[in-house]
């Protein structure tokens, strides 16, 4: 990685807050918390290293080799950084941005979150003059961030706005949970500024404009009321979208619980991604009263001027999981994904990853008929994504970009079909250490499906109301895909492959101590004649989709997308 002094003529204006330019002979680096270089425009620690760089602290043996640490990047034997303690990001242009102390930092819901980085992507709002951001439990074991917040004139930007605004730049876990708008920020005598001065946010704190609009009719009214319960956030206006207010895959299945409890009404987890706010998601309500045609393809963000990318379902079938990929990629590609028979209901699971193919293949022709495609899926998906653009390409049409998510070419062994103490263990991502399986074997099924459907609910893997019906359809669909596995023989592929690989297989074997020993390109290679791309991204397997990991795939899968058209758009005539 080359850096290069900042110059004050780089800057825009004022608009970031300058550090500096380093003095010959040294050199600054981001790291983030694991010692590791940052991408460009994520926040990291500044870490100064080279000739001028002390030894460390005189007669502090315990801050120098805190502070102090091996220089793992290209300096000379015994070199050390010196960890300054500030937290910097680098634009693109090569700028570094001062966002604050690294000891403001805070964690809420197990993320750690840096309160300077969230008050300085606030501050680049261009109506917003000062900004300050907290951690407030007001209601005990209800931790949420709050942004406080002065104009620079009389126009305040809603909520809305600068939720939006915030989400081209940060990840959703630190988007603060309410806006308060100040005249100004409360000073101590010495004219400092006076956090415990700060107020609670109240409801009026959620929506600042006179663009809120509240529920009209019995439908938008109990979406609302669910809505404030569930997100903890009121009022809920019509206009409001749900995963803007922190709405993630649990809390969804959660609140068509809530909806088929309260209004009578069932409505598939796949209409919240094209319906987020209270006023859509009241307006399906309204329709339903003839059943819709199912369909595996799910619209997870909607257009943009390229090319769309098509995500396959991991085992569990349903596609929730990309939401966050899909908000960091950006707007400018349409992202659907495609989820399995059976999430819903009837109709019955496929259980052939050939079948599967075929049924995707024809769902995703009919929003793009031609290629070239950009296919990709986590895990079980990444096979099944592997499969259509093998009979895409035999049909005679091109795949741009096959991405497999931190999936490894399957196993030939013996056939061995799983009962349902062992797809739920599995499932659940119980230890062995921590189960007789004797012991559930002697159990009847609905004893069973209770057993597990309560230590879900204990570990919370799945949201309050997830019930046996659910659960019954939960295994069978995770059976199906288990059964595919099992019988699906890769053929070899005459397309390149690109493989998101995570850095850790699995933090649960990790924690029992086994080592799972895995290729470095997951065992591709040896289906395709040509060199195999491979990104190690952070995270283990089933984090790497997940905050905070999430931003560094969505940067890595962004330039294998502008890559894969760069062909294309050369062929193309003037």
């Amino acid at each position: 990685v080359t850096y290069r002094p900042l110059c004050l003529a780089d800057l825009d204006g004022g608009a970031v807050s300058p550090i500096g330019c380093p003095i010959p002979d040294l050199q600054v680096h981001l790291l983030d918390r694991h010692g590791q270089l940052v991408p460009i425009g994520v926040a990291g620690e500044l870490c100064v290293g080279g000739a001028g760089v002390a030894r460390g602290y005189l007669n502090r043996p315990e801050l120098t080799v805190e502070r102090f640490v091996p220089d793992t990047f290209g300096g000379a034997p015994g070199a050390r950084l010196y960890k300054a303690g500030d937290l910097a990001r680098r634009l693109p242009d090569g700028t570094l941005e001062y966002l604050g102390r690294i000891d403001q930092q805070v964690k809420i819901r197990g993320f750690r979150i840096e309160l300077g980085e969230v008050e300085a992507a606030l501050g680049r709002h261009p109506e917003v003059r000062e900004a300050v951001v907290l951690a407030r439990e007001d209601v005990p074991g209800d931790k949420r961030l709050v942004a406080y917040l002065v104009a620079r004139d009389t126009l305040v930007p809603s909520s809305a706005e600068l939720r939006g605004f915030l989400q081209q730049s940060l990840p959703d876990y630190m988007i603060p949970a309410a806006f308060v708008p100040m005249e100004a920020m409360p000073l101590t005598a010495n004219g400092k500024l006076d956090r415990r001065a700060l107020p609670a946010p109240d409801g009026t704190s959620i929506d600042r404009t006179g663009s809120f609009i509240g529920p009209r009719d019995k439908f938008e009214f109990a979406i609302a009321q669910i809505w404030e319960e569930l997100l903890k956030v009121e009022p809920v206006g019509v206009r409001d979208d749900f995963f803007a207010l922190g709405g993630h895959s649990l809390l969804a299945v959660q609140l068509m619980a809530c909806i088929r409890e309260r209004v009578g009404q069932a409505l598939p987890l796949s209409v919240l991604f094209q319906n987020a706010t209270v006023e859509a998601l009241a307006q399906q309500l309204r329709e339903d009263a003839s059943p819709r045609a199912w369909s595996p393809l799910v619209q997870i963000q909607p257009g943009g001027p390229r090319r769309p990318v098509f995500l396959v379902h991991p085992g569990g079938g349903t596609v929730f999981c990309y939401a966050a990929l899909a908000r960091h990629l950006g707007r400018e590609w349409p992202i659907y994904g495609l989820q399995a028979r059976g999430t819903e209901g009837d109709p019955t699971p496929l259980d052939r990853i050939e079948e599967m193919a075929a049924f995707y293949i024809e769902a995703l022709r009919s929003v793009q008929p031609e290629g070239p495609y950009a296919l990709g899926g986590w895990s079980f998906g990444g096979l099944v994504a592997f499969e259509m653009a093998q009979q895409l390409k035999e049909a005679g049409h091109e795949v741009a970009l096959l991405a497999l998510l931190d999936m490894s070419v399957p196993r030939a062994l013996p056939y061995e079909s799983w009962d349902d103490v062992a797809i739920l263990v599995d499932m659940a991502g119980v230890p062995n250490t921590e189960v007789s399986h004797d012991m559930l074997r002697s159990l009847s099924r609905d004893e069973l499906l209770r057993y597990f459907l309560d230590l879900a609910h204990e570990r919370n893997l799945v949201p309050p109301g997830f019930d046996l019906p659910q659960l019954e359809r939960w295994v069978r669909v995770y059976r199906s895909h288990h059964e595919a596995t099992w019988r699906y023989k890769p053929r070899p592929y005459p397309g390149p492959i690109t493989v998101f690989r995570a850095r850790v297989a699995s933090l649960l074997a990790a924690s029992q101590g086994v080592h799972v020993e895995r290729e470095p390109d997951l065992g591709w290679g040896g289906l395709s004649p040509r060199p195999i791309e491979v990104h190690e991204v952070p995270g283990d397997h089933e984090s790497l989709v997940s905050e905070p990991h999430v931003v560094t795939l969505a940067e890595r899968l962004r330039q294998c997308l502008l890559e894969a058209e760069q062909p294309a758009m050369a062929n193309r005539s003037p």
